[in-house]
Parts: structure tokens; C-alpha cells; sequence
């Protein structure tokens, strides 16, 4: 996805605000701004894309994206057919850490916001089961009027930073720096990846989809994502996995060949690479965790 530079909207008067996407399906461009942005997903499923990692976020999800960090959330793909009549609505907060002044976060009582901010560079994901009272704090900034607002904002940003269950979006960085002509051919890539990651796909036919040859390629998407593409094909099937083995009605053997994998073996041994736990292991987890809520 070509990664855009992007400004948001500020209203007139206000350094913090919350802005209410309520549509068929999120705004689904890669892209990036200088504001820090925290986003809670009110409705619909999808996958966060943060550097060059995929995230499957549903309802009561947070995301956390600091200053220049590329990002979309993209639904699934119901959400495009208008025939489902689906909606997708998100709250993003948006700010400056600049609003602040550089003496506020040189301050002693900040010293540990300051390196929540920094780290937030990388982005964080706090999944829905353990923020309950983070996604109330997201609504009622929406609601409130200055200064409760700004109050409200440092209790959030304490609250994730003190969090048991955040999980870096990007730990092994972001891209690096890439001209118009990388931008328009990872676009193709990733775009390409998201159809078609259910069936065998070969280097030979993903090189062709950026017009190079296989060790073309495999040198171009390393060297421009930090990652091979193998992997990053990997990862995100994995991710994929575990959002269907919340899903009753899917067998693990039916899974496995719904991502793409060609056999139940390395599925499993992929699985446990990623994860440190097995498709069954992390579907009897997450029965648990529910129960537990």
C-alpha cells in the first residue's frame, strides 16, 4: 500500500480531538502524520497493518500509533460488498505531543509518559478483553469539554502505559526511507498478499506482480521491510488463524488450508513459532480469557 503523508483535520480551537468514523468500512490507504493518534474500533473486524506488520482487531480493540508511524486499518472483506450492509465505526484521538511544551515532558513526574511516547513510535495494540475502562476514557474525551478533556488524555496515556497487556505493533521497526517508485510497488505487494494469501503463492508470481525477478525481489523486499517476504506472508496467515479459532464453527484442520497453509504439520509448528503455543492451545486460552472477563 503506498504510504501517503497525511494531515488531519484539527477544528478550530481545540489541540486534542476525537474524530467518530462511522462508514461501510475504515479508510483503508497506508499512511502516515506527525499527530499521536489512539483509535478504539466501536464496530466491524479488519486487520491493523503498522511498519510491516498485520493485526486482527475486532470491537473494544485499541491501537496506538505515534508520530509518523505508517498505518491502516482495513477491513474484511464484507465490509466492501454493499449488499451486507455493514457499518465500521471507529474513535481516534488525535494530538501534538508539542501542545505540551518541551518542559512538560522533561518534567520528573513525566519521565515515564516521555518514554511511552517514544516507544509509541514502534505503535501498540491493547486488545479488548483487558481495556474496558481505556475504551470508556476514549469515549468520554469525545464528550468532554476543555480542560476535562486534556485531563482525561493524561489519565488514558497512563493507563496504557502502566498496561499488563500491551503488545508493540512494529518491534522490528518501521520501513525504511522509500522513494514514490518502492511506495507504488510494496502497494501492489501487500495488496496483492491481502487477496490472495488463501491459496500456495510462489516468489516467482509475487515477483512478477512488482515486474522483478525472484532474486530481484527477494533482495527489494528485505532490504526496503526488514523481513522476507516469506515471513511476512507467514506472519500474516498466522494472524488470520487466530481470528478463525475464536470461531467455533472452524475446525484446525479446516483452518489451516483456509490460510493458505498446505499441510496441518507446518501450520502447527508455524503456529507455535509465532504465537508459543498451539492453534488448540491458544483456542482453549482464549475460551478461558473470555471467561474470565
Amino acid at each position: 500500500m503506498k504510504i501517503l503523508p497525511f494531515k488531519i483535520a484539527q477544528p478550530v480551537g481545540q489541540s486534542i480531538w476525537v474524530q467518530d468514523d462511522h462508514l461501510p468500512h475504515l479508510y483503508d490507504i497506508l499512511h502516515r502524520h506527525n499527530e499521536f493518534q489512539i483509535t478504539l474500533i466501536k464496530k466491524s473486524t479488519g486487520n491493523v497493518v503498522a511498519g510491516t506488520r498485520f493485526i486482527a482487531f475486532q470491537p473494544g480493540d485499541i491501537f496506538v500509533f505515534g508520530s509518523g508511524l505508517p498505518h491502516v486499518l482495513r477491513n474484511d472483506p464484507e465490509y466492501y460488498q454493499a449488499e451486507n450492509e455493514l457499518k465500521a465505526r471507529a474513535l481516534s484521538v488525535y494530538f501534538e505531543k508539542e501542545i505540551f511544551g518541551a518542559t512538560f515532558w522533561n518534567l520528573p513526574e513525566t519521565k515515564t509518559l516521555t518514554e511511552y511516547m517514544q516507544k509509541a513510535g514502534g505503535g501498540f495494540f491493547y486488545p479488548a478483553a483487558f481495556h474496558n475502562s481505556e475504551a470508556r476514557i476514549v469515549e468520554e474525551i469525545g464528550r468532554a469539554e476543555a480542560p476535562r478533556r486534556l485531563i482525561l488524555l493524561l489519565e488514558l496515556l497512563n493507563r496504557l502505559n502502566t498496561s499488563k497487556h500491551q503488545k508493540i505493533l512494529a518491534a522490528d521497526g518501521m520501513f525504511n526511507p522509500m522513494n514514490k517508485t518502492d511506495e507504488k510497488r510494496l502497494d501492489a505487494i501487500f495488496r496483492f498478499t491481502l487477496n490472495e494469501f488463501h491459496r500456495p503463492i510462489t516468489l516467482a508470481e509475487v515477483a512478477g506482480v512488482s515486474n522483478m525477478t525472484v532474486n530481484s525481489f527477494c533482495r527489494y523486499f528485505k532490504t526496503r521491510t526488514r523481513k522476507t517476504y516469506v515471513d511476512f506472508l507467514t506472519e500474516y496467515r498466522i494472524g488470520r488463524a487466530c481470528k478463525m479459532l475464536l470461531q467455533e464453527e472452524y475446525s484446525i484442520s479446516d483452518i489451516c488450508y483456509r490460510v493458505g497453509f498446505g499441510n496441518l504439520s507446518n501450520f502447527n509448528r508455524k503456529f507455535k513459532k509465532i504465537n508459543g503455543c498451539t492453534p488448540q492451545q491458544y483456542r482453549k486460552k482464549q475460551k478461558l480469557q473470555n471467561i474470565l472477563v
